[in-house]
């Protein structure tokens, strides 16, 4: 039986128990296992004793503690989840969706934009229903916006 399954055990046996788990593994998962099971704290084998009596300290009064060692890996996992919040990823438009947004940029009709592209008009009218909904745009002007902001087409 591993450290994990111990940890669900004694907490059903005894819940106001107090688990810290000694670990020579700081896998992300591994920790997030260990918190999900009821431990109060997770320390890295190779700590100094130090950390282990302050650990301990920290768990006594009823808060949580976690090794720097694996801290660092959900530090990681949190400064990326904040950078892509920040930069959420751009939609991949297809080359025909970038011609289409070019034609529209400059102001063409979508009968003008079907001969260009040897399309039919309606077909110009659901690409263009797709990419608005694509780019979460609710008008021609807020295409056109995006095509320039983009570098797709040239005010």
């Amino acid at each position: 039986m591993n450290g994990i399954e111990v940890t669900r055990q004694i907490l059903r046996a005894q819940p106001a128990v107090k688990i810290v788990v000694f670990s020579g593994d700081a896998a992300r998962a591994l920790v997030d296992e260990a918190l999900e099971a009821g431990a109060c704290g997770y320390i890295w084998k190779l700590s100094a004793v130090e950390e282990l009596i302050r650990a301990l300290e920290i768990v006594i009064t009823g808060k949580l503690y976690r090794s720097p060692e694996v801290s660092t890996d959900i530090l990681e996992d949190y400064r990326k989840s904040l950078i892509e919040e920040t930069n959420p990823a751009k939609p991949l438009i297809s080359e025909r969706e970038k011609q289409l947004l070019r034609l529209v940029s400059e102001g063409r009709r979508n009968k003008e934009i079907a001969l260009q592209l040897a399309i039919k008009p309606k077909s110009v009218e659901a690409y263009r229903s797709r990419l608005m909904k694509k780019l979460g745009c609710s008008s021609t002007a807020e295409l056109v916006r995006y095509a320039i902001r983009e570098g797709i087409a040239v005010p």
